[in-house]
């Protein structure tokens, strides 16, 4: 039988990786909803695309995976 490795390296790396990026795309909307509001964009409507945009994209996933 192969061997297994007690300690490897590459184990813990999957979800910090995932991690880094859910946080640059977090940093990235709100460099994007900043722009918006200096740019002149009314709060209510920066909050109505903002669940817009999150309903579009989280329903087919929902829909997916349910």
């Amino acid at each position: 039988m192969g061997k297994k490795r007690v300690c490897d390296p590459s184990e813990g790396v999957k979800p910090v990786i995932i991690m880094l990026m859910a946080e640059a795309v977090v940093a990235g909307a709100n460099i994007f909803y900043k722009l918006a509001v200096i740019d002149g964009m009314s709060n209510g409507v920066l909050a109505s695309y903002k669940f817009l945009f999150s309903t579009a994209f989280l329903l087919p996933l929902a829909l997916i995976f349910e």
